[in-house]
């Protein structure tokens, strides 16, 4: 199948095509450090408040005991998730008693390598599995880069909006097959335009001076083999927009290296397969892509097993971090925005990625993420040359637009357009931008990264007032 986003749009111009765009399915896992009053890591258990983790699908632990994962259930509106995260929250800071939510991507103060506590499960065959896969991370990668939190955003498209498509556009083929094809469709134009969503919502500037034995590490790595990034890569501490998905985080360079182009579902399960069979990877979850396709599972099954057997069913956007200034880590208008996002990938061209395009995608991803606040940032162009990133996020932004209006038409209340002119104005005024706010706050007060978390998290919290004993700290 074959289109452009002109003709993709048309299908979509009357009232009952708006409604089909408006439909789908969100789900939302968010990630977040319990610290102590003075901004340190946690060192106490999950709650007991909490339950058992493989058993309580609302509240459970990520890598670490000290590391609160939060997962809401599918909805199909931005507006019901966030509702939903929003008790989620309300429920975690009641369990964690005079411990605070780390506001922040980055980690909090970090205590020695060997104390970092990796999450504890019960001893089961699932919760030895789990303990088995979280040590083995921490030998690979270091226990200090898995501290690391995020937002992770789970959408679908309702089964009307594919029913619909596969009458105008699926020319006889097995719907199974459209359906797979229509979300690899969206995956390779994610990864294409996925720098716009770390420039607009990268929120993690700077980190804590325990990572820094992190951050040496991967410099040495950058000015050896990132050719993109090694003439300038000082001038990260001046302009990085993310060091989350950055070389210095979650940058898993095992997709470059092994060309995985997301050209179809038999490509991509079978060099993830090669990738495990080489033990690059232990487990298909340990595949650090942007996004990931999915699969709701049965019982037994793994990832790889459920999406062989039955196909797409959902895409896991992994790129988000955590807002410091919005109590929830996120906002309801970045969640209206990332889905006029991921329409924007659905109704762009569906070619596919040569291996030459691939090196200039995350030649992008990380020149945004360490360099994204500088305002002569030019970015490498598909088509040849390169571009000032202002000029190529116009060029999205004049789909995302077209996407907005047609969501809004009849509605009388605009939401969709005015969350994309908010986020096209961080384009002309990088003063706008998380990443940026969080620099000059840091700058401005001169208490750096430490003490601005702590302010967040107090700011963030629920509690007014909190007593630890030396100090009592109240919310801003």
């Amino acid at each position: 199948m074959n289109w452009n986003f002109n003709e993709m749009i048309q299908l979509f111009a009357n009232a009952e095509g708006r409604r089909m765009l408006k439909g789908g399915n969100i789900g939302l896992e968010l990630e977040s450090q319990r610290i102590t009053g003075d901004g340190k890591l946690a060192l106490t258990p999950h709650p007991a408040a909490f339950g058992s983790k493989t058993k309580n699908p609302f509240i459970t632990t990520d890598f670490s005991e000290s590391q609160i994962e939060m997962i809401t259930p599918v909805f199909q509106t931005a507006e019901e998730v966030y509702a939903s995260l929003d008790a989620i929250r309300y429920e975690v800071e009641r369990g964690i008693g005079n411990e605070l939510l780390w506001p922040l991507s980055m980690p909090p103060r970090l205590p020695d390598e060997e104390l970092i506590p990796v999450a504890r499960f019960d001893d089961t065959e699932e919760g030895r599995e789990k303990e088995e896969y979280r040590n083995g991370l921490a030998k690979r990668y270091g226990k200090k880069m898995q501290m690391i939190s995020g937002i992770h955003y789970n959408f679908s498209f309702n089964e009307e909006l594919i029913d619909f498509l596969y009458e105008k556009t699926g020319k006889g083929k097995d719907r199974n097959d459209f359906t797979n094809e229509l979300y690899f469709t969206l995956t390779r134009n994610f990864l294409r335009y996925r720098w716009l969503l770390i420039y607009l919502f990268g929120a993690s500037p700077s980190c804590d001076a325990t990572y820094y034995s992190v951050i040496q590490k991967e410099l040495a790595i950058v000015r050896r083999c990132c050719s993109c990034c090694r003439d300038r890569i000082g001038d990260y501490t001046r302009y990085s927009t993310s060091l989350r998905v950055s070389r210095f985080g979650y940058a898993n360079e095992i997709q470059g290296k092994n060309s995985i182009l997301f050209d179809s579902l038999e490509e991509y399960t079978a060099k993830i397969r090669k990738l495990m069979a080489m033990n690059m990877l232990q487990k298909e979850s340990e595949f650090y892509s942007p996004i990931r396709l999915k699969q709701n599972l049965k019982k037994g099954e793994t990832q790889l097993s459920a999406l062989t057997d039955r196909g797409v069913k959902y895409v896991e956007v992994r790129i988000l971090d955590l807002d410091p200034f919005e109590r929830l880590g996120v906002s309801l208008h970045q969640l209206l925005f990332i889905q006029v996002f991921l329409l924007y990938c659905l109704m762009e061209d569906n070619r596919n990625i040569t291996t030459g395009e691939l090196m200039k995608i995350n030649n992008n991803h990380h020149l945004t993420a360490l360099f994204g606040r500088n305002k002569d940032l030019h970015l490498q162009d598909y088509d040849g040359g390169t571009v000032l990133l202002r000029i190529a996020g116009e060029r999205i932004f004049e789909g995302l637009g077209r996407i907005a209006g047609q969501l809004d038409m009849g509605t009388g209340d605009h939401r969709y357009l005015r969350c994309v002119e908010a986020e096209r104005r961080k384009l002309s005024d990088p003063a706008l931008l998380p990443s940026e706010r969080a620099f000059t706050e840091m700058i401005e007060n001169k208490d750096g990264f430490r003490k601005f978390g702590i302010r967040r998290s107090l700011s963030n919290s629920m509690k007014e007032e909190i007593d630890y004993g030396y100090t009592k700290l109240r919310r801003a």
